[in-house]
């Protein structure tokens, strides 16, 4: 049996969030780990914090931490988009391939203040971290 990685998480977290009605209003798109230098806002931005392996009799948990962020000038529209990518996250039935979902759960926020980007306008970056686990057996 091959060892399960968390890439099919990747997907399936992604997948969920571009089929939600509302993401033809991020008009940057979505981005793993950073936004392209000149990606229209507002964009989404999710990281793989850590996927450790539990090895259990006969199959693997993968335990993995993604944070995931909205990106906007305007703050209102941040908090917003965050909302929304909770709410379509959290208690999720996502698709990860041949894996079984176990949890996929907004864990907390994670608070980031304002910022500028290269050209020096302020933007706005606001997101959570999500537990997703999955195994196979």
């Amino acid at each position: 049996m091959a060892v399960p990685t968390p890439s099919p998480i990747k997907r399936g977290l992604v997948r969920r969030l571009r089929q939600q009605a509302w993401f033809t209003t991020v008009k940057g798109g979505i981005h793993q780990s950073f936004a392209p230098y000149k990606a229209k806002y507002p964009f989404i931005t999710y990281q793989l914090v850590t996927a450790p392996s539990e090895f259990t009799w006969g199959g693997t948990e993968v335990r993995a931490m993604f944070d995931v962020f909205a990106w906007s000038v305007d703050s209102v529209e941040a908090e917003n988009l965050d909302a929304l990518i909770a709410e379509a996250l959290h208690d999720a039935a996502l698709d990860v391939g041949e894996q079984r979902l176990l949890l996929c759960r907004r864990m907390g926020a994670t608070p980031t203040g304002p910022t500028t980007d290269s050209t020096g306008r302020r933007i706005y970056q606001i997101g959570g971290s999500y537990a997703v686990w999955t195994d196979t057996q």
